[in-house]
This record gives C-alpha cells, structure tokens and sequence, in this order.
C-alpha cells in the first residue's frame, strides 16, 4: 500500500503526516475560535438542532487515525472507541497530543462535539452514535498479523470491521496510492448494503493517493471556503480533484490543538478532512429524520440538494465542485423516497470496484440468512422445518398408539 505524506503546517515548523490532512494556518486563541466555527451559522446547525434533528440514533463510524477520548469536546456524547489498531504498536486512542490523535479528535468532534472544548465547536450531529476505529500512523504503519491475513489494506481492514459492526454510515479522511482485491471486495459490500461512505479528497492532487474517495459507490469530499472557492493545493493552483461528489466547508476551521504538543490551545485548518466529517453528518441528520430511506435515497438527496436554490441535477467531473456544495437545510425540507434506490456514484474513472464485484456482494447478501436467524429468538428455517416434521411425526405417533391401544381393548372385552 502506498501512503501520502500529507502536512500539517503552523508557524515555523513543518510535521510529517501520514494521513489526510489538515493544513493548519496556525494558533489561535480560544477567544478567537468564533472565527474558525463560520460553517455552523453558514449551514444553520442550530435552526435543525432546535427542529430535533441531531443525528439522534444514527450509528457512524469515522476511521483515522488516533484520538482523545477523554477531551472534554466529547463530555456527555455516545462515542465509542473500537478496539485494536491496524497497525503494530499502536493504540487507537490516547491522550498525547500529537499530529494523529488531533486529526482524529477534531474529524470526530465535528460531528458530536459539545462546545466545551477550548476550540468551542458544536458537532453537526452531536446525538449520533460515534465508533472510532483507529487505524494508526499509516506514514510508519507495520499491518497486525490480522490485518495481513485478511488480504486488506489496514485502513480498508478497520472499514470492514465497521461494516461488521453495522454502521449506517462510514467516513475516512485518510487517503492512500492503492487498494487490493480485498479492499474492493469491502466496498462493494458497502455499496451493496447501502451504507453511505464518506471519504475526503487529497489536497494535493498532485503528490497524495486518491483513495478511497476515488472508488465506486464512494461519496468523495472537497474543501471550500466561506466564498466557495477551492483553497490551493500543489503547486499553489486550485485544488481541484477529478471525480468529486460534493464540496462542503473546510476552510480556516477551529480545530483541536495546534501540533505543540499540547491539548489547550485551538488552532486553525484547511483541508478536505475537516470537510468530510460535515458531509457524514448531513447524512446523519437525514437518515434520523427519513428513517424509512436507504442509504442509496440519502446520496441522491445530498447531490440532488446541493447549493441554496433548486435546480436540475448537474455533475462536473472536472471542476473541482461535482455536484455542488453539499446543503444541511435543502437536504433535510427534501424527502428522499422520492429519489430511486440507486447508488449514483457507480461510474467513477478508474472502475474499481468493479461492476462484477459489486453484483457478486449484492448477490452474496441476497443470499445471506435474514438476521437473527442464528439466535435463539429465530431458528434457522432448515432447524424449524425439521423441528415441525419431528412434531408431526411424533403426533401421528400419538394418535397411531392410541387408536392401537382402543382396538386392543375392544378385542380384549369382546
């Protein structure tokens, strides 16, 4: 697997990365995280929280790198820390304030995040049920023995976990150079059970991997800033990633901690990853107020309801944009039955997944018993027709002796 080195960038030093990133523009002082929270007031966050719809009873998984659980940010919120890195050495949680566990703190804080923390941001779906997977620092990643038994990469390893532990929705800002078999094979699985998978877009095109967001099926995330322009990515020009689904806010955005080495101090970043998570809790919020859609109908409603006004549905493979600036407010007043049951994110450059490994997932989870057939509150049909063949047979049984027993008797007192 190749990884990218991505940046993390504040005032007189320059950090390796090996994860998608944040390229933060430097400290900022806690009285100054107002600034960095535009997107909050931009996607009216408040007016749907009041209207009660906070991602109550959504499960998400975010897959990073490390994080903090025990930051104040996430005082009071479902969150949950999966076991187990993919990676050798590495746990996925910890409280060291490094470039890893601040990517993976702030990724999640966006979406649950109480505003008690010393950057003060809400999350966009604080009521959602958060599992983090730690994947590790990919940059000097040494794979598990498991991760290297299953044939998987150790991001797409801890993706496929979250699939196992049904999640309704799924998000990375970690971006590789490449994927196995196995790596498409889980999200064709993906794309078959309908679990919407979020996944941010290098910020630079140029020198990072393109993946997973490059994949079919995959709702690939970009930055802009508060006047909708692309910031710079390589060599100082537009980052401007082909195949994008949507863009959301992800420009000079408070985050936790500013790469010091110290959890009290709020910086500022820009990058594709603190898009991602916002995107995910669009989706959060949508799936608590339509229960009843698929995860197919909420990808439909997030690239049909992009931007302010209504319009034709319009994609752009090469402009940066895609589909438009992805909308909280137009994706909750639109009702996703309305849209067809289909991923519409199948037709992406590279063809990977294929379309054969897509039909084989979908064919595979056809088949698969219904669930709760192996407890004991639902026998498997092969173990209850047997069941019910025993029973008949044992009242014939039954009724055979008694009508036996009555000739008998009538022979006996004749």
């Amino acid at each position: 697997m190749v990884v990218s080195r991505m940046r993390w960038v504040r005032a007189g030093a320059v950090v390796a990365v090996g994860l998608v990133g944040v390229l933060a523009l430097g400290a900022a002082p806690a009285s100054a995280a107002d600034d960095g929270q535009w997107w909050y007031e931009g996607y009216h966050v408040q007016d749907a929280h009041d209207a009660g719809w906070t991602g109550k009873g959504v499960r998400i998984a975010v897959v990073d790198s490390q994080i903090n659980p025990e930051l104040p940010d996430f005082d009071g919120a479902d969150l949950t820390v999966a076991p187990g890195a993919a990676c050798e050495g590495v746990e996925p949680s910890t409280t060291e304030a490094n470039a890893e566990s601040e990517h993976g703190s702030t990724v999640t804080a966006m979406l649950i995040r109480n505003g008690t923390g010393v950057a003060g941001t809400k999350g966009i779906a604080p009521e959602s049920s958060v599992t983090f997977y730690g994947v590790g620092a990919l940059a000097d990643c040494t794979p598990t023995p498991e991760v290297e038994a299953s044939g998987h990469s150790p991001l797409m390893w801890m993706i496929q976990r979250a699939l196992d532990d049904g999640a309704d929705i799924i998000m990375t800002a970690v971006v590789v150079g490449e994927t196995t078999s196995a790596d498409n094979e889980t999200v064709a699985e993906a794309v078959a059970r309908k679990v919407p998978l979020v996944a941010g877009n290098p910020n630079d095109g140029f020198n990072q991997g393109i993946l997973p967001a490059a994949l079919n099926g995959v709702i690939a995330v970009s930055a802009i800033d508060r006047n909708s322009t692309l910031p710079a990515g390589g060599l100082g020009v537009e980052n401007r990633i082909s195949g994008t689904t949507v863009v959301a806010p992800g420009v000079d955005i408070s985050t936790i901690g500013d790469t010091t080495g110290s959890w009290d101090v709020a910086g500022r970043g820009t990058g594709t990853s603190l898009a991602t998570p916002l995107v995910a809790g669009i989706l959060a919020v949508g799936m608590q107020k339509y229960p009843d859609a698929t995860g197919n109908q909420l990808i439909q409603s997030l690239v049909h309801n992009t931007g302010s006004e209504d319009h034709p549905l319009e994609f752009d493979a090469d402009d940066g944009f895609g589909y438009g600036t992805a909308s909280l407010t137009r994706v909750l007043a639109a009702d996703p039955l309305q849209y067809p049951d289909e991923n519409l994110l199948l037709d992406k450059r590279l063809q990977q997944p294929s379309a054969q490994q897509i039909a084989a997932a979908e064919q595979e989870l056809a088949a698969a018993p219904p669930a709760g057939s192996t407890d004991g509150s639902l026998l498997p049909p092969v173990v209850l027709g047997v069941g019910v063949g025993l029973l008949v047979l044992i009242v014939v049984g039954v009724v055979v002796t008694v009508v036996l027993v009555r000739r008998s008797r009538r022979r006996v007192g004749a």
